[in-house]
């Protein structure tokens, strides 16, 4: 009796890690690819990496998948969704090395203030433009 318990003990705890294993799986961070889309053959999408490597992705059948282009500054006004992806100085203060202006569909999308994987120690802040101004040293 005592060898049929230790048995189901050990099954259970068995299922109970795999379960948990799942989990930590399931919430894996996300895994950017910064490129050049090259070709598609659904489901598959050839991108060309910015370091010069050639991806294979194979995609959901609705991929959510973002584009850039050309602004300038004036484009931004009060109440656009805007991600600044900035370094540290030496000085503390941050420094944008890029400024992107969302679509209104994406307003929302991750704000707030964290690392981001553009450069080491770059951090990305997504958030809503409340205010423009002009400073004695320009537009900041």
């Amino acid at each position: 009796m005592h060898r049929k318990l230790g048995i189901r003990l050990t099954i259970i705890s068995s299922a109970m890690l795999v379960a948990v294993a799942t989990s930590w799986a399931q919430q894996a961070s996300p895994v950017r690819i910064r490129g050049t889309i090259e070709s598609v053959q659904d489901p598959t999408y050839t991108v060309k990496a910015r370091d010069g490597s050639e991806v294979q992705l194979i995609l959901p059948e609705k991929p959510q998948i973002a584009g850039v282009v050309k602004a300038s500054l004036s484009d931004i006004k009060q109440g656009t969704f805007v991600g600044v992806t900035a370094m540290p100085q030496a000085d503390g203060t941050l420094r944008a090395v890029e400024v992107h202006i969302f679509p209104e569909a994406m307003r929302g999308s991750g704000e707030g203030h964290y690392p981001w994987d553009l450069r080491p120690q770059s951090t990305m802040t997504n958030a809503n433009v409340d205010q423009v101004v002009t400073a004695v040293d320009g537009r900041r």
